[in-house]
């Protein structure tokens, strides 16, 4: 105990520096941004109908982040379904702003950082030039819904590198060639550190082309590499780094799968790692905001007080959003 109180004293007034959340739904399914429907009966007034469903439980899963204190929100992909696809009249998009609207509205009085998180399926430094080309597509939706949402430069939309395709450093210098092709890009995207081909280090390499750099704590245990933390955090400039958090199962069907909990050590060590920055992080454990209760609940105990979690700083409004150009 007297360990873990040095520990604390430590670490723990670091704690207010980290603004927790989870992503896209409830650990039960019920309340989700990723309601769908399929292509066959994509016409406008179910299109409107599903996009309202999911608008309603973004709000219910703002609230229940409001309610334990979190910080940060990671909104589905699916929020507006088959918005890239080429059946998508763009039309649509305009038929879809009043929800937007409003919807801006909640998240502004709520002053919760949301932020997205596109499919495996978004690989810029693929050698297929259809793949690049729909992953274009898909971020230019990404990003066109944040702006239509009022939410301002920490929304950022996280990407992994890709594949190596037998060439590493080649396929590192694709994704940096595909940035540079598609500037619009910097606004909003950001790259994380995969569990099986680009480490911190990669992706800090890369992030020289102008990329924020999301520092995920499960993938660089299973891949990792030496970084320097102020290199990393100044990758971010004026906004507030995201980074992702979540711990092993006890019994793993596949290499890299995500567990139920969170561990508090697994926690702790990453706060530790950043200790002293204003942080945001979700949570990619399976039970999601369930998982988040118990973490805070076993900090409790581990700590023998709970420590105060941190916040967001006010949000600046993005202005002249267009839909967008496919």
């Amino acid at each position: 105990m007297e360990a873990r109180t040095r520990h604390l004293e430590l670490l723990g007034w670091h704690f207010g520096l980290v603004g927790l959340g989870f992503f896209c739904s409830t650990a039960d399914g019920k309340i989700s941004t990723n309601h769908t429907l399929t292509l066959k009966s994509l016409n406008l007034k179910n299109l409107l109908r599903t996009v309202s469903k999911n608008g309603e439980d973004f709000v219910k899963l703002l609230d229940i982040s409001q309610r334990l204190g979190l910080r940060i929100f990671r909104l589905g992909s699916n929020f507006i379904p088959f918005a890239s696809h080429e059946s998508f009249s763009a039309s649509w998009f305009v038929e879809l702003k009043p929800i937007l609207r409003e919807l801006a509205q909640e998240i502004k009085c709520r002053g919760i950082r949301i932020t997205m998180h596109p499919g495996q399926f978004v690989v810029l430094n693929s050698p297929r030039e259809e793949v690049v080309v729909n992953s274009l597509k898909e971020l230019k939706y990404h990003f066109w819904l944040l702006d239509e949402l009022g939410v301002d430069e920490n929304g950022v939309v996280v990407v992994h590198t890709g594949g190596t395709y037998g060439n590493k450093e080649l396929s590192k210098a694709t994704f940096v060639e595909r940035v540079r092709e598609n500037p619009w890009l910097l606004e909003r995207l950001a790259l994380e550190n995969d569990e099986r081909h680009f480490t911190v280090g990669d992706v800090l390499e890369i992030s020289a082309v102008g990329l924020p750099v999301v520092f995920d704590y499960y993938h660089h245990k299973l891949n990792p590499s030496e970084f320097s933390v102020p290199e990393l955090m100044k990758t971010w400039g004026n906004r507030i780094p995201e980074f992702h958090i979540s711990s092993e199962p006890e019994s793993p069907k596949h290499f890299g799968e995500h567990g139920n909990w969170l561990k508090v050590e697994d926690f702790v060590g990453m706060v530790g790692m950043f200790q002293g920055h204003r942080i945001d992080v979700i949570v990619e454990a399976k039970q999601k905001e369930i998982a988040i209760e118990r973490l805070f609940n076993e900090l409790g105990e581990y700590f023998g007080t709970r420590p105060k979690m941190g916040g967001l700083s006010d949000e600046r409004k993005r202005e002249n959003s267009h839909p967008p150009q496919f």
